[in-house]
């Protein structure tokens, strides 16, 4: 289920309220739904170190917004996002049960919106968090830049 033009006006005032905020904290190799950058962007980058390296790592999150983990992506919102109405907005539009075509009610404890406005910063935001989760304690190599 999609969400209503209501919802999606909400989901703009939110985001453009948060995003200030978030943008800070991703990072720079980061270029999906961001502000100020775009695919052709990471292509760019991604031409100019094929000719420093000898490797090329591509990787696709299958099913990213379907599957992202309540839990975690509102831990991470409660961390970043002072604004307590837009935490509230965000959590229920997470949870919110979708209804389906013939009309029964599904309840939802993954994934972000279905072609909601707030949902790419929401990943955005998830990625970020998981990453730094699992490799809290990993050594970067220097030789490794992503762009994602």
């Amino acid at each position: 289920m999609l969400p209503t033009v209501a919802d999606r006006v909400a989901q703009m005032v939110v985001k453009q309220v948060i995003e200030p905020d978030l943008d800070v904290v991703f990072l720079p190799d980061s270029y999906g739904y961001r502000p100020r950058k775009s695919a052709l962007d990471a292509v760019g980058v991604t031409r100019e170190r094929c000719w420093k390296y000898d490797w090329v790592l591509e990787f696709d999150i299958k099913g990213l917004f379907d599957n992202i983990d309540h839990t975690l992506v509102l831990r991470a919102v409660r961390k970043h996002v002072t604004y307590k109405w837009a935490l509230l907005y965000i959590e229920r539009w997470l949870t919110a049960p979708t209804m389906q075509q013939d009309e029964s009610i599904i309840a939802r404890n993954r994934g972000t919106p279905q072609g909601g406005v707030v949902s790419p910063i929401l990943s955005n935001l998830f990625v970020l968090h998981v990453r730094s989760l699992d490799n809290a304690d990993a050594p970067r190599p220097s030789l490794v830049s992503v762009c994602r």
